[in-house]
């Protein structure tokens, strides 16, 4: 059955599924509340950054260190809040999966699916639902649930009692349940490689940026037969920030996709 319905039509529509074993309410109003903690962090982090370097010009090493600090935290804050940003958009209001002792029903404040056991094609459930990241951010586990009609359920950590979703649902469907599952890395091929060459590339470009803009010495004769000696930066101190940034951001996505590439070798 897989008809949406809402109200109170759900309790007759899905009795031929059997009585409720679990229901999982899923928490999407965490994703706003780490966004906001993320914003939190991620804006004062960068006007301190940008405060440090105007008003520190030529710093010390440590000082500089410090701003590239605030700056990289401040970009890693706001990467996080528009990931949780956009999948708290992506979520349903309301939504909640029902594990029944025939079947499984899926819903929302826009209604209500329901399919039994035998429905179920593919299933992957991965990770640890019991960490404190899964719980919190949603990450390091996921359940993936796909259907003869074509109809793909996700889940995370977030929804309540993920872990006995997760059992649940690995015991209810053996018959797809030890079906391995290939990560991308080992569908990829040798993209994994050239996204690392890329990655490489970016970092040696920016150092050859920093190198054709060495710093310059400019003389201005000054009274008594004096010269003065001004020494212009060729990069700003902002702009050397954001390069050491994207290089340490690239280096950390080239080691990543090289480790991912030896990774699949395992899985063709």
């Amino acid at each position: 059955m897989t008809s949406p319905v809402t109200g109170i039509e759900e309790a007759d529509a899905f009795e031929d599924l059997g009585p409720v074993v679990s229901r999982h309410a899923v928490d999407h109003r965490k994703r706003w509340v780490n966004a906001g903690c993320a914003l939190l962090i991620a804006i004062p982090s960068a006007w301190l950054g940008v405060w440090g370097v105007s008003a520190t010009g030529d710093g010390s090493a440590g000082s500089n260190r410090a701003i590239g600090l605030l700056l990289g935290l401040a970009l890693g804050a706001v990467a996080i809040a528009a990931t949780q940003i956009a999948r708290a958009l992506r979520g349903e209001p309301g939504e909640y999966f029902e594990v029944r002792r025939g079947g499984l029903v899926h819903g929302s404040r826009r209604g209500a699916a329901g399919w039994s056991w035998n429905r179920v094609t593919s299933l992957h459930v991965d990770g640890d639902a019991v960490n404190a990241i899964a719980t919190r951010l949603g990450n390091g586990y996921r359940i993936v649930i796909d259907l003869d009609d074509g109809t793909r359920l996700r889940a995370d950590g977030l929804p309540e009692r993920a872990a006995d979703l997760g059992r649940a649902l690995l015991t209810q469907c053996p018959h797809v349940a030890l079906k391995p599952r290939i990560p991308w890395y080992g569908r990829a091929g040798g993209w994994p490689l050239a996204g690392a060459a890329v990655c490489a590339a970016a970092v040696a470009a920016m150092i050859l940026y920093m190198a054709d803009h060495p710093d310059r010495e400019r003389r201005i004769p000054g009274g008594g037969g004096m010269t003065i000696v001004q020494t212009e930066s060729g990069i700003s101190e902002v702009g050397y920030a954001f390069l050491a940034i994207g290089m340490l951001v690239c280096a950390i996505t080239a080691i990543t996709l090289v480790v991912a590439y030896v990774r699949g070798r395992a899985y063709r």
